[in-house]
């Protein structure tokens, strides 16, 4: 295979895994109508830490080095902060606000990235980029203008869904270094099984009381699409792809969550498309792309 076809094949599945991810917006309010966000978070990242170890134990590389005992903290850190922490934030704060708000918003996902790389030396923050930067805020202070006729949204669930950028930013910065030398089946396995843990007990806490039973199926095929789909085959797509590119530019690719999950919020959720979500959308990825092409 040539460099440029291999190059091509890794940009396309960078770019299914973000549209999955973008459909997993929409995907997920089904099952946080019949579960708890703090319930399905624990559940799903039990479940996809089950599933990767699995698939570890068949995709790993045998020929990369073992991890070392030094590396394991780091580890354990990335999984809490960008596994589980992302996955109460994302999930909470979705059950707060509408698909549309939740995709746009970590719409700055790829500004946070390049933000944690400055500070780690890696860029430069500029003029330009400060500009960026308050465009993108500015779209982020509109979508919080009501809107006649728009589903539920909130500035607390705004607020958690920016947080889970935040935390999935930390976790392919620092993700990216050790899968340099260990590969990406080991990082994902191993941070996720550190999530897991973390979030045993207050999943077995939400669960303690709670009516599986009354659960309908269609809740539980989206619980299932979170966790297989958009918690398994898609990480391990990543964290192919994160091996082959620079962080900053995988991180690009989430410009397109906003689209698919506001096309498919339309019809499935019945989330309207008011001037409010395109005008502050539009400042957000307008302010994203200033940042990164200063």
């Amino acid at each position: 295979m040539s460099e440029g076809g291999g190059r091509a094949r890794i940009y396309a599945l960078i770019t299914v895994v973000y549209l999955f991810w973008g459909a997993n917006f929409v995907v997920s309010k089904f099952a946080l109508r019949e579960m708890p966000g703090l319930l399905v978070g624990g559940l799903r990242t039990i479940a996809g830490a089950a599933l990767l170890g699995i698939a570890y134990k068949f995709l790993r590389d045998k020929a990369r080095p073992p991890l070392r005992r030094e590396e394991l903290p780091g580890l354990i850190r990335i999984g809490v902060a960008g596994i589980g922490f992302n996955q109460l934030c994302f999930l909470i704060g979705l059950s707060l606000t509408s698909a549309s708000h939740a995709a746009i918003v970590i719409g700055l996902t790829p500004f946070m990235v390049l933000a944690l790389a400055c500070l780690r030396g890696h860029e430069t923050f500029t003029m330009k980029r400060a500009f960026g930067l308050s465009v993108a805020v500015g779209g982020l202070l509109l979508l919080q203008k009501p809107a006649a006729g728009a589903q539920a949204a909130s500035l607390t669930g705004d607020l958690l869904i920016l947080a889970a950028g935040a935390t999935f930013a930390y976790y392919t910065v620092f993700g990216k270094e050790l899968t340099a030398e260990h590969g990406g089946m080991a990082v994902i396995s191993v941070s996720y099984l550190a999530a897991s843990l973390l979030l045993l007990p207050l999943t077995v806490y939400a669960g303690w009381d709670f009516d599986f039973s009354a659960v309908s199926a269609t809740a539980w095929a989206a619980f299932a699409y979170m966790t297989v789909v958009s918690s398994v085959l898609c990480y391990i797509g990543w964290a192919y792809a994160l091996k082959h590119l620079a962080a900053s530019r995988i991180s690009a690719f989430s410009y397109l969550q906003p689209l698919v999950a506001t096309l498919l919020a339309l019809p499935l959720l019945g989330e309207p498309l008011t001037a409010t979500v395109v005008g502050g959308g539009s400042l957000i990825m307008a302010g994203v792309f200033l940042s990164e092409r200063s």
